[in-house]
C-alpha cells in the first residue's frame, strides 16, 4: 500500500522531475519524456494523501481490547519497516516529490546572457508557442538552451502561457535557430511570430536608480531586476524602460489596468527593490523609447552595467596614477582587468541583492591580485570602491610597504549595501 503512494506521488511530479535528471545527465532530448503524466497530476496526487492517510490511520488507530482469559501469544515488537519512524520517513519522501515543482527551478542555474547586448532598435522579438513545459524547472531549462543561441538578448519563458517571448539580434541568428534551441530541451514548439512593438504613449516615474560609483548613469545592476519584475506582469505591463541617467522608468500599461492596479503594483515594485518610484505627470511615446539611445529595456540595462564597470575602472586607474603606483607599461592592460572583474559581478548578478559588501569584496581581492601581477607582490593596495565620493580609498598597504589607510577613519569609506 505504502509502495502506491510513494509511486503515485513520484508519478505526479515525474513530469518536473524528468528535466532535471536530463539536467544531471546532460541529455537535454529526455527532459520532456513525461510531460503527457501533467493532466492527470492532481488524481495522482489524491491518490497519494488517500494512500499516506489511509497507512497513518492504520498505524494510530487504537488496539482492539482482548479479553482478560485470553491465552494468545504476546505480539512481537514490529520491525523498522512496520514502525512509525519509517511511515513517517516515506510521508515525507512522498511530500516533497508532489512539491517538487514549487522548488525545482532551485536546481537550475540561471540563464544569463553572455553575448553583447544589442539596441533595441536593431533588435527583433517573436513569441514561441511550446508544448510540453509543466513547472518553473522546465522555463529555467529552457532558458538555459536560449542563453546559448548567440545574438539572443533577452527572454521571458512561461510555463503557464506555454510560450517563450525571445528578443534577438537578426544579423547574429534567426527564428528557426532559437525554435531549434527550445526543442533540444524535448519540447515542442508549434509555432512562433514577431510580437508586436508596442506603441501607445508610456507612464513615467522618478526613481533613484543613479548609479552611486558613476553618478552620470544609471545603475544597471539594479534596474535590471526592477523591469524583469515589471515586465513579467504581461497582463496589465507591455514594456518598461529606465533612461540613462537611472532618474526615470517608463511603463506601458495594458489598457486592463487601472489607476488602483497601477498604483499597488508600483508600490510592491518600489517595496521589492527598495527604491521609492513616484509618479511624473508626463507621458512619452513608446516608439521614443524603443528607438532611443537614452532608454533601456530589462534586456538591454546590461549595457549600463558594462558601461558602469568601464567608469569604475578608469577612475581606479587614475587614482593610483595620482599615488604614483601604475607605470604606462601596464596601465591599459590593467585597466581593461579591472572593468572585466566587475563587469562580471555585475553581469554575473541573480538578484539585485547579490550586491553586497561580501560580493564588493571579492571583487576588490581580484583587482589587488591583478595589480600586483603588474607591480608586484605586496605593493598594490587594496583598492575599495567608494560609492559615495569620486575617489577610491587605499587600504591596508601602499607602495612603501606601509600599513595604513588614506581613509580619515579606520573604517571602509566606501558605501556597501
Amino acid at each position: 500500500m505504502l509502495g502506491a503512494g510513494v509511486l503515485s506521488a513520484m508519478a505526479a511530479s515525474l513530469c518536473c522531475i524528468t528535466p532535471f535528471v536530463a539536467l544531471l545527465a546532460g541529455s537535454s532530448s529526455i527532459a520532456a519524456s513525461f510531460s503527457w503524466i501533467e493532466p492527470a497530476r492532481q488524481y495522482l496526487i489524491g491518490l497519494s494523501v488517500l494512500v499516506l492517510a489511509l497507512a497513518w490511520y492504520t498505524k494510530l488507530k487504537p488496539a482492539k481490547p482482548v479479553a482478560d482469559d485470553c491465552e494468545c501469544v504476546p505480539s512481537t515488537k514490529p520491525t523498522f519497516w512496520q514502525s512509525k519512524t519509517f511511515l513517517a520517513l516515506v510521508t515525507m519522501f512522498a511530500v516533497a516529490m508532489m512539491a517538487f515543482p514549487m522548488y525545482a527551478s532551485m536546481f537550475y542555474p540561471k540563464a544569463q546572457v553572455k553575448a553583447p547586448v544589442a539596441p533595441a532598435a536593431q533588435t527583433k522579438q517573436v513569441k514561441f508557442v511550446i508544448t510540453g513545459m509543466t513547472c518553473a524547472g522546465c522555463e529555467e531549462h529552457v532558458n538555459g538552451e536560449l542563453a546559448k543561441v548567440k545574438g539572443v538578448t533577452a527572454f521571458t519563458t512561461s510555463y503557464a502561457s506555454r510560450s517563450s517571448l525571445v528578443t534577438f539580434d537578426p544579423a547574429q541568428t534567426n527564428e528557426g535557430a532559437v525554435a531549434d534551441a527550445i526543442k533540444r530541451t524535448g519540447y515542442k514548439v508549434t509555432g512562433y511570430e514577431a510580437a508586436s512593438r508596442v506603441s501607445g504613449p508610456a507612464m513615467l516615474y522618478n526613481v533613484p536608480l543613479v548609479c552611486e560609483a558613476a553618478p552620470s548613469i544609471g545603475c544597471g545592476s539594479k534596474a535590471k531586476f526592477l523591469l524583469q519584475d515589471l515586465v513579467k506582469r504581461s497582463n496589465v505591463v507591455e514594456g518598461a524602460w529606465i533612461n540613462k541617467k537611472g532618474t526615470m522608468i517608463a511603463v506601458n500599461w495594458t489598457t486592463q489596468s487601472t489607476a488602483v492596479v497601477r498604483q499597488v503594483i508600483m508600490e510592491s515594485i518600489g517595496k521589492n527593490h527598495s527604491v521609492s518610484v513616484t509618479e511624473r505627470a508626463e507621458t512619452i511615446a513608446t516608439t521614443t523609447l524603443a528607438d532611443s539611445k537614452e532608454w533601456y529595456a530589462a534586456g538591454e540595462v546590461d549595457l549600463l552595467s558594462r558601461e558602469e564597470a568601464n567608469v569604475i575602472a578608469h577612475k581606479t586607474i587614475t587614482d593610483l596614477k595620482r599615488k604614483g603606483l601604475v607605470k604606462p607599461t601596464f596601465e591599459r592592460q590593467f585597466e581593461a582587468d579591472i572593468a572585466k572583474i566587475y563587469t562580471e559581478l555585475f553581469l554575473g548578478l541573480t538578484s539585485f541583492k547579490d550586491l553586497n559588501k561580501s560580493s564588493y569584496d571579492s571583487a576588490e581581492s581580484k583587482i589587488q591580485a591583478a595589480g600586483e601581477r603588474y607591480a608586484g607582490k605586496g605593493k598594490m593596495p587594496r583598492q575599495e570602491l567608494c560609492a559615495t565620493t569620486d575617489e577610491s580609498c587605499t587600504m591596508g598597504g601602499s607602495s612603501g610597504g606601509g600599513n595604513e589607510n588614506s581613509c580619515s577613519t579606520s573604517e571602509s569609506c566606501c558605501k556597501k549595501n
